[in-house]
């Protein structure tokens, strides 16, 4: 049996997946687990990162993924998540569903040993937690930030959302005009950071890694002194100044894009 000194990032894993499984629930409730913990969740957001199955365990079991694969319509663009280089069982039972398409993201995380970061003033940016009234705003400007159509994030906008157990949504202003949103959920010691958008015409200008930091001082008052996120490929090296440290990759196989 995998243990979790066999496997440190096991627990961040299943926090990921907990994320996804939560969020359905809330939203759709079309969530199942199968009996050795992979997690199905369609959020019903239109892309496929939002819905799928993921799988916590370090070795995936390809039938566990056909069982519950076979056991949704897939209305929506969805995907199957692992972590590391999916094996040829794996990418076999993608494929009888039309997932041939491969995309890695860095998993960085921030060690206790780190501290608290310091809070980082830039210039006049203002990062403030938001109620449920303003989740469609929220979901809008993150939608401008990733430079996508708004109803790719329209689920952030639902009510239901208030409800879910640890999460913290932020949007980032200068002067009271929105420049970008940020989300942390914190699950025991842990706090995973999602949704770190920049306006396009406030970029770089430092204001997402002042984000990402707000998010991880918030979760250290809350007893989470482990941070991890997601990173692009773009966004590691600015993570990475901020004490995150890539520790391995979660790979995303979903339905090519159309031509």
């Amino acid at each position: 049996m995998t243990t979790r000194e066999h496997d440190p990032l096991q627990p961040i894993a299943s926090a990921y997946a907990d994320l996804l499984e939560n969020l359905a629930s809330l939203v759709t409730g079309r969530t199942r687990r199968g009996p050795r913990g992979a997690v199905l969740a369609v959020t019903g957001a239109p892309v496929a990162s939002l819905n799928g199955i993921v799988v916590p365990a370090l070795e995936p079991d390809p039938d566990e993924i056909a069982e519950l694969a076979a056991s949704e319509p897939w209305d929506l663009p969805w995907s199957i998540h692992v972590r590391g280089v999916p094996g040829p069982g794996v990418t076999e039972v993608a494929a009888r569903h039309g997932l041939i398409a491969f995309h890695r993201s860095p998993l960085m995380v921030r060690h206790p040993g780190q501290g608290m970061p310091e809070e980082r003033a830039v210039g006049a940016l203002k990062v403030r937690a938001i109620d449920v009234g303003e989740f469609g705003r929220y979901a809008a400007i993150m939608a401008e930030g990733f430079e996508v159509p708004s109803e790719v994030f329209r689920t952030f906008a639902d009510p239901a959302l208030d409800r879910m157990d640890g999460a913290t949504f932020v949007l980032a202003e200068v002067d009271g005009v929105p420049v970008g949103t940020g989300m942390a959920v914190v699950t025991g010691d842990l706090t995973g950071i999602f949704n770190i958008s920049t306006l396009p015409a406030h970029r770089r200008r430092g204001y997402g890694a002042a984000v990402t930091a707000e998010l991880v001082r918030a979760g250290y008052a809350a007893g989470a002194t482990t941070a991890f996120l997601y990173a692009s490929e773009m966004g590691e090296p600015v993570y990475a100044a901020a004490g995150f440290r890539t520790e391995e990759h979660l790979t995303t196989i979903s339905a090519p894009s159309p031509a």
